[in-house]
């Protein structure tokens, strides 16, 4: 009888530790601690506005320059133009050829006297972020002839 007791001892002892580092091992980290966020870039931002795609004749052309921060969400540009008069300066989201989706309205001419340029920023929803990185923003220029006259497309460079 004392033998079966201590068989039954050395059984379940050994069973314990078995099923401790069964235990121990299935211990998993949460992925909270181990995921690594992405690094905040920032781009430079360009464009170069001509009649190419709007199927105008139009001599007016034009440059955006300007910068994005992932960090902070701020799209800052600087477009200058010359030989336009526009009546309305749009960024709008779509592919090329496209009429796109309005994004921003970044001038609009209510009577003043004629301009050659036009500067600002603003901050990105997550949906605009994810359309300008991808490529699908453009400018469009428009005048009392032509809407758009003239227009680019928005390259990032990553800086």
């Amino acid at each position: 009888m004392k033998a079966k007791k201590t068989r039954l001892y050395t059984t379940l002892g050994k069973f314990s530790v078995l099923m401790f580092f069964a235990l121990l091992s299935c211990k998993k980290t949460p992925s909270e601690e181990t995921r690594i966020n992405p690094p905040v870039r920032s781009y430079i931002i360009t464009a170069r506005i001509d009649k190419k795609g709007t199927n105008t004749d139009s001599e007016g052309t034009g440059v955006l320059k300007g910068s994005y921060d992932e960090g902070s969400k701020t799209l800052t540009y600087k477009l200058d133009f010359e030989n336009i008069r526009p009546t309305l300066i749009t960024l709008r989201s779509g592919i090329k050829g496209s009429v796109g989706e309005l994004v921003r309205e970044l001038y609009r001419n209510n009577g003043q006297s004629a301009v050659t340029s036009t500067q600002g920023s603003f901050n990105l929803t997550p949906l605009q972020e994810r359309n300008l990185l991808k490529g699908l923003w453009f400018v469009a220029i428009s005048t009392t002839l032509a809407s758009p006259e003239i227009s680019g497309v928005l390259t990032l460079k990553q800086k």
